[in-house]
């Protein structure tokens, strides 16, 4: 217990490196085991950075971890909803289950720019880089931990982490022994249930099986009756998963995942028009782990495949659109200690990705990327370490099947276009209790499929306008700079911070229904077309304790982006000047006693205005601030069985949310048994 104290204390990353590399270079210890560090320190760790173990305050990049324990804590049954705790995230709930999150500003219906990850396995969907959280399967009881990630962070975390990064990480099946069956009622005909179980196969092969899924009716307050019809499906989710982790040789381990979902929400498109989606997915997933000579050699490879079909509002009529992509990513990294002090990761990625056209069948569209990425992570002193990272990216097209009116196949398959992404962070500590951290980031966010796609059938009557993809749009860039100041305050066993960051946003791409253009002779509507500029100034406060059993947070976001777009306002559904809420608070506090566990959570947003599209077309409309409530009561009834209260929406009848119609007062109970 006291080793435990006096590391916890430390400001040092020093002791943390040492630690990663011994346990790295020792035998049946090629995962991490999160489990050891949390016991050891006091608090969780995240390895995902840099390949070491590092405290969130530590990492160099601005992170934020949410704990199990946390988790549990707010009675949340939706992953958005836990993440909507944390400062600078910001989640827009269409309906009981869709939503999008969007990180330090710059949120929308189908929102493209974060990078959602699962063990390292991406999960947003490369139809247009969208996140369905309804869609990932995961259950909540077996979520170690959430990292969430700010800024643009390519050359740490991956392809297309333009925003920010959200990173799901489970239990150990091999290292982690859980199990749990959870019942949920509530209103809305909310009927939910799931359950997650490890077993041990001796003891060098570990499995864990999830599943789980719900049933819930929309809210019942559209007054337009397209609305209505799209909602009038509700809510479906059901996800099944196995991931298991062997220990081949004392220096090899190797996993093997497979998973399956199928998710019915209504939602928005990226035309910020409502939806009803139905998405199934399935994918597997292989890992091999080896201490070697040369280092930590990590080889990952996977699959990710999506059928889709959308009933979404188009010129007053609702119009379906269907279709399936298949994603496949190889990935080996190397993790070496050069000198006590610095230490390397080197990685080669490699990715398909695909979409078949609709209606029409008989084609196909999509890309291949080959990257080279390089960190270095070197710690200059008790007190200093620097991070920098770089990341190559060539991505070229591919087309095949029909002609693509009004381009060539040849426009796709000579089209390849280089990218260079980076990061780099310093971490100071000048005191034991105070952190200070200096990071940059360049992030690229590529055009995804159906930006990209082309559907028309190859016999075009002559001047008929043509909605296609476009293979000359080029990707996004986004650049961020962030200064963060961080205290230890012992008195309230807690800790205060702010930040302030600017970040740009060139050649943004989105699409314009509005604008024609000639193209071999078609008036052409591009599904994929580069608008311009925007910039962002924003700053974070926040603040959190624990005294006793009550435990407590608040924070305080400001956002101003300022947009330079190239389109006409009101030909393209985007206004993020208007649509950013230049002001968000939340505040959270809970108290634990005996066997009594309460949680309450507070969030406020100034009015902003955002694009809704109705039958009569877009439009901007104005949500005006407002504050909302959720809240959590749980008793444990025995070492195993507890009973949570729980509810959202509190505070009105009906609240504004966001620009679809209001939400309702949700309440709802659980019952958890752990076995």
């Amino acid at each position: 217990m006291r080793l435990k104290s006096k590391l916890a204390r430390s400001p040092s990353r020093l002791v943390l490196t040492l630690l990663g590399v011994a346990i790295a270079s020792s035998a049946q210890a090629q995962s991490m085991n999160y489990g050891s560090l949390e016991d050891l320190f006091g608090e969780a760790v995240t390895t995902s950075a840099t390949g070491q173990p590092q405290r969130a305050s530590e990492a160099p990049a601005p992170m934020t971890i949410i704990t199990a324990d946390e988790i549990a804590h707010s009675g949340a049954r939706t992953i958005p909803d836990i993440l909507n705790r944390v400062a600078g995230v910001d989640v827009l709930s269409w309906g009981v289950s869709g939503a999008d999150v969007g990180v330090d500003g710059y949120n929308q219906g189908n929102n493209p720019r974060l990078l959602v990850l699962v063990n390292g396995r991406q999960v947003y969907l490369d139809h247009y880089g969208v996140t369905i959280w309804s869609a990932i399967p995961v259950q909540l009881p077996e979520i170690r931990q959430i990292e969430v990630v700010k800024g643009p962070q390519a050359a740490l975390f991956g392809f297309n982490a333009v925003s920010g990064v959200v990173n799901i990480i489970t239990y150990n099946p091999l290292y982690d022994d859980v199990g749990a069956a959870q019942v949920t009622v509530g209103s809305q005909g909310q009927k939910e249930f799931d359950a997650v179980k490890s077993v041990k196969l001796g003891d060098k092969v570990g499995v864990r099986f999830s599943a789980g899924g719900w049933n819930m009716d929309e809210y019942g307050t559209a007054s337009d009756k397209l609305v209505q019809g799209l909602r009038g499906n509700g809510s479906m989710r059901r996800a099944a998963s196995m991931d298991s982790l062997a220990q081949i040789t004392p220096d090899v381990q190797a996993g093997f995942e497979g998973t399956w979902s199928r998710a019915d929400e209504f939602g928005m498109t990226a035309l910020q028009g409502p939806t009803q989606g139905q998405y199934q997915t399935r994918s597997f997933k292989g890992t091999v782990k080896a201490n070697t000579d040369w280092g930590l050699v990590d080889a990952t490879a996977y699959s990710n495949h999506l059928d889709y079909h959308l009933n979404l509002l188009n010129n007053g009529a609702i119009t379906s659109v269907a279709s399936d992509t298949d994603t496949t990513v190889v990935q080996v990294q190397d993790l070496v200690k050069l000198t006590p002090t610095l230490t390397t990761r080197v990685g080669l990625e490699y990715r398909d990705n695909s979409i078949d056209s609709s209606p029409g069948k008989g084609a196909t569209t999509g890309y291949q990327d080959f990257a080279l990425s390089n960190m270095y992570n070197w710690q200059a002193s008790d007190t200093l370490s620097l991070t920098l990272a770089g990341r190559w990216d060539h991505t070229w097209l591919n087309r095949s099947g029909f002609a693509p009116v009004p381009f060539t196949t040849a426009d796709y398959n000579n089209r390849a276009f280089d990218t260079f992404s980076y990061n780099a962070g310093v971490v100071w500590h000048p005191s034991a209790d105070d952190t200070i951290t200096a990071t940059a980031g360049r992030g690229i966010q590529s055009p995804t499929l159906i930006e990209l796609g082309n559907n028309t059938v190859s016999k075009q009557a002559p001047g008929s306008v043509q909605v296609t993809g476009n293979p000359y749009v080029n990707p996004t860039v986004v650049t961020n700079y962030e200064l963060g100041y961080q205290r230890a305050i012992s008195a309230i066993n807690g800790a205060a911070k702010v930040s302030a960051l600017y970040q740009k946003t060139e050649d943004y791409k989105s699409i314009a229904f509005s604008s024609i253009h000639f193209i071999n002779g078609y008036p052409t509507i591009l599904l994929g077309e580069n608008f311009g500029n925007s910039k962002e100034w924003g700053t974070e406060a926040e603040l959190h304790g624990k005294l006793g059993g009550m435990r407590w947070s608040a924070s305080w976001t400001w956002l101003n982006p300022i947009d330079s777009f190239t389109f006409k306002p009101g030909t393209v559904p985007v206004n993020y000047q208007r649509s950013t809420p230049k002001n968000t608070v939340k505040g959270n506090v809970g108290y634990d006693f005996g066997r009594w566990t309460t949680d309450l959570f507070l969030y406020w947003k100034s009015d902003y205005a955002a694009y809704y599209q109705t039958a009569k077309g877009p439009g901007l409309y104005t949500v005006s601030q407002g504050l909302t409530a959720q809240a959590a009561v749980s008793y444990k009834v025995s070492d195993d069985f507890s009973l949570t209260l729980a509810g959202s929406n509190l505070l009105q009848d009906h609240t504004q949310l966001a620009v679809t119609p209001q939400a309702e007062r949700r309440v709802w109970g659980t019952a958890t048994y752990k076995f």
